[in-house]
């Protein structure tokens, strides 16, 4: 509940955020076809490949192994960040999925209209929120908790992420928009609960200082 308490102004302005959007959601699904039918389509396909294996998950799973791995020659401060990765990595995955599954939203491949069908398992309903982008989020909070002064990086790789969902119409904008605000809710629970980041700064809620 004081988590909660601590972030509601947040999550209130997501809420809305996400609610307004839902609004928007067509006409910008059909803009963004638009441009894949005109020739400047050429130019976005020329990033579709460093998009795919900077979006795919396991690219995100090997950096966090790097991560860890790291730690027996770097120090413990790189061991701990490559867990909280791996677990960030984990429990925003599953959550992600499971909020897809409650919702069951059309994507957009389906229609363009706002079609949501409650639980469901049924393929291509599975659209809000968008689980690449609520990774993505979850784990640039994570890691810019133990490297700060690159914060500014993470979250922006985060960014082009989300945006190359709604570009690849996989998704609706407010699927990401809600998956940013879920990964980064997910990302601050974490910081407090993980008992291996306890009694640091990523556990209360500060930032770690980097050594060098």
């Amino acid at each position: 509940m004081h988590f909660l308490k601590e972030n509601r102004l947040f999550i209130a302005l997501s809420t809305v955020a996400v609610a307004l959007l839902l609004h928007l959601d067509k006409p910008v699904a059909v803009w963004v076809r638009t441009i894949h039918d005109r020739k400047s389509a050429a130019f976005v396909r020329y990033f579709d490949i460093p998009l795919y294996f900077v979006t795919h998950g396991t690219t995100l799973v090997i950096i966090a192994c790097l991560f860890f791995v790291a730690g027996r020659y770097y120090g413990r401060r790189i061991t701990e960040t490559g867990k909280a990765l791996s677990v960030s990595f984990l429990v925003s995955g599953i959550a992600a999925q499971v909020l897809k599954h409650l919702f069951g939203r059309a994507r957009p491949r389906l229609t363009d209209d706002l079609v949501f069908i409650g639980p469901t398992l049924r393929g291509g309903y599975d659209s809000f929120p968008s689980g690449h982008t609520t990774v993505a989020f979850c784990f640039a909070y994570t890691i810019s908790q133990y490297f700060p002064r690159y914060s500014g990086i993470f979250y922006s790789l985060a960014s082009v992420i989300g945006l190359s969902r709604i570009e690849s119409t996989s998704h609706f904008s407010s699927d990401v928009v809600a998956g940013a605000a879920v990964g980064l809710i997910l990302g601050k629970l974490l910081a407090r609960r993980l008992s291996f980041m306890s009694g640091g700064g990523a556990a209360s809620g500060e930032r770690r200082p980097e050594q060098p």
